[in-house]
């Protein structure tokens, strides 16, 4: 018990030593960049070492240059390996703690519960972007995806809202899909011009990963216009459920589109 109350008592004389040296130098900091127009970064340093205290405080400013991305959130196996570099301390380990660096040399292993999956074979895109598929040209589905692109950021923002979505087209359990893909897939969904066990065996992802965003994405195609309300119309009563039967599907499209044009 006594060692308990010395380590405590150190600890504490700590937490109280850092905690004048915060309110000593940060709000000598913040006086020093009063009205100080920041201009530059070397404007920056130079306001903040030139802080001083009558009692012979100095602060050194050194700018990192480092990259830094945001927004990116970090895989099952990421996190695992940080928390593998995390060294608690025996009093408060969730407050006390310490994090090793990264060494860059060590590759992350691979989660096998990351769902992230590989990307989309191109060729899988092409063959579910035909006409026969979409009811419209390429071209015109490129074009629905760069119109629907604010949209799907409305879409984004509300799902990171949501409680357990990080809205980058993700629900965890579900794994990702682009928004090119997902306007593809509800379009796929709308017009049951395939079956997403066929549409997810081609694009390599799970069927309910293509269930839950076509469903997510479905709303986004009304503010398409009334163009594509006339194509979405269009259903299919039993559509293509191998590959063979799909391309089937696709080539009477291309038939029928070469004898009318001769």
């Amino acid at each position: 018990m006594r060692e308990a109350a010395q380590r405590n008592g150190s600890i504490e004389r700590r937490d109280r030593a850092l905690g004048r040296l915060h309110h000593r130098l940060f709000s000598r900091i913040t006086h020093s960049l009063r009205g100080q127009p920041l201009t530059s970064y070397e404007v920056l340093l130079q306001t903040i070492s030139a802080t001083r205290t009558s009692t012979g405080l100095t602060v050194q400013a050194v700018l990192d240059e480092n990259a830094y991305p945001t927004g990116r959130a970090l895989t099952r196996a990421e996190r695992k390996g940080v928390e593998r570099r995390v060294e608690r301390d025996e009093f408060h380990g969730e407050w006390n703690y310490t994090i090793a660096p990264q060494n860059p040399d060590q590759q992350h292993p691979e989660d096998p519960h990351d769902e992230s999956g590989p990307p989309i074979p191109a060729e899988a895109t092409f063959l579910l972007t035909h006409p026969a598929l979409t009811g419209m040209p390429r071209e015109q589905f490129e074009q629905l995806v760069l119109h629907l692109e604010p949209c799907q950021q409305v879409l984004t923002a509300a799902e990171r809202r949501s409680t357990g979505r990080d809205g980058r087209g993700r629900n965890p359990g579900f794994g990702t899909l682009d928004h090119r893909h997902r306007v593809l897939t509800a379009v796929l969904r709308s017009r049951n011009t395939v079956t997403l066990t066929l549409a997810a065996e081609l694009m390599g992802r799970k069927r309910n990963v293509l269930s839950y965003h076509a469903g997510r994405s479905k709303p986004m195609l009304a503010f398409a216009g009334p163009e594509l309300a006339r194509i979405l119309v269009f259903r299919r009563t039993h559509p293509p459920r191998t590959l063979e039967a799909l391309k089937r599907v696709i080539e009477e499209q291309d038939n029928e589109i070469n004898s009318r044009s001769s």
